[in-house]
């Protein structure tokens, strides 16, 4: 039985893929989730309403020249009895992106540590690097342990007297780090 049970298993592949409008709801349903899970999203959109008063034109038109690109990190469940009739199925387990030099990524709680961070934001500083980004940044929360971790192993330095206070709807108070990863 052990063994049968084995054999009906599926196994999970992952892959990168840039996003485009054929996987808009796909994005969108993820989201969805990663909302749930966290307030990360809330916090950024909170600390880009606080930064938007601050930011002067010319600063804002030499950002919006630069590229910007977006990401699923896709699983797919692959199993024996796979075929034409009866595919792999895959799913959307995490996103990352890039934007005027602003890194964004979330991976779904489930399929963390497991090096899908790591390999996201490789692949996205590679694809920064051939399109002309010297640098990259990002604000983390100061009290997220794991992700302050892999951004210290990938090399992004915090950078001092740079951190921010964000207070949410909810009355939830973060500080969060700017760091920086250089490129060249």
């Amino acid at each position: 039985m052990t063994e049968n049970k084995e054999q009906n298993e599926a196994t999970l592949s992952y892959s990168l893929k840039g996003m485009d409008l054929m996987q808009a709801q796909a994005a969108q349903d993820l989201l969805a989730v990663l909302d749930q899970e966290s307030d990360t999203f809330l916090l950024a959109d909170e600390l880009a309403r606080q930064q938007s008063q601050s930011i002067d034109e010319e600063t804002l038109s030499k950002e919006m020249e630069q590229p910007a690109k977006t990401w699923l990190v896709w699983a797919e469940a692959k199993s024996e009895s796979d075929s034409d009739e009866n595919p792999a199925v895959s799913y959307p387990v995490g996103i990352g992106s890039i934007s005027e030099g602003e890194v964004g990524i979330a991976i779904l709680k489930a399929y963390q540590n497991q090096g899908l961070g790591r390999a996201t934001l490789d692949k996205m500083a590679d694809w920064a690097k051939t399109v002309g980004y010297d640098c990259l940044w990002l604000d983390v929360d100061v009290k997220n342990g794991p992700a302050r971790h892999l951004y210290d192993e990938i090399g992004f330095v915090i950078q001092p007297d740079q951190e921010q206070l964000v207070t949410l709807p909810n009355g939830r108070v973060a500080t969060l780090e700017r760091r920086e990863l250089a490129l060249s």
